[in-house]
């Protein structure tokens, strides 16, 4: 699991919201061409690995919420993913134990920004939003904060990442299609944080003389 949390400006935070991020390209897979038949008669074991290892850290998480947080109650799992794929994922997510009145579906959001874009939209206006936790691959991670840092700086939030073993040329493609444009505020930060580690070697060296 990887994990990263950016701390919200707001005093109180109520609620969680787990964002599982289940759109994947089956270019290269086995069974990549499906037609409308077969997408009809998806079984979870046709799904590829790095996908129900984010499956498998959602339950996790939601479990992990359920056993320790006040607000569990007030907890919805988001899932991400295309339409054929949504019963299936759904069915796992129930045999995990998390009930289906915590479930929501989002079949529209195509890539991680639009994802981002939507839950804005659910909590932008609330007095005390609740922690997000997305779930994705752990190479996700870097595109994941190079829009949490201008569009979900006001909020909680928890990147949770799963494994991919798949070869690096095809994560880097994967990578590609969802990189968002990045504005001045992402640059900024990784100009802020490049100052801090030239201040801190200019320090240490300075020391070790």
């Amino acid at each position: 699991m990887y994990h990263i949390i950016k701390l919200s400006d707001n005093a109180f935070t109520y609620g969680n919201l787990i964002l599982l991020y289940c759109n994947f390209n089956r270019d290269g897979l086995p069974n990549s061409e499906i037609g409308d038949e077969a997408a009809n008669n998806i079984v979870y074991e046709s799904l590829p690995d790095f996908v129900t290892e984010r499956i498998a850290l959602c339950i996790q998480i939601f479990n992990i919420i359920m056993k320790s947080k006040p607000d569990k109650f007030n907890t919805s799992v988001i899932l991400i993913s295309k339409n054929e794929y949504t019963r299936v994922i759904t069915d796992r997510l129930l045999a995990g134990g998390i009930s289906e009145q915590y479930i929501e579906n989002d079949n529209n959001s195509k890539t991680i920004e639009a994802v981002v874009n939507n839950v804005l939209f659910k909590i932008t206006n609330l007095a005390n939003p609740p922690t997000i936790y997305f779930i994705g691959s752990v190479w996700q991670k870097e595109v994941f904060d190079s829009i949490a840092v201008s569009k979900l700086k006001k909020f909680k939030v928890n990147f949770e990442g799963a494994l991919d073993h798949r070869p690096y040329g095809v994560i880097q493609k994967d990578k590609l299609t969802e990189e968002p444009k990045k504005g001045s505020n992402y640059y900024k930060h990784k100009l802020t944080n490049k100052a801090i580690d030239t201040l801190l070697n200019y320090i240490f060296s300075n020391k070790r003389k």
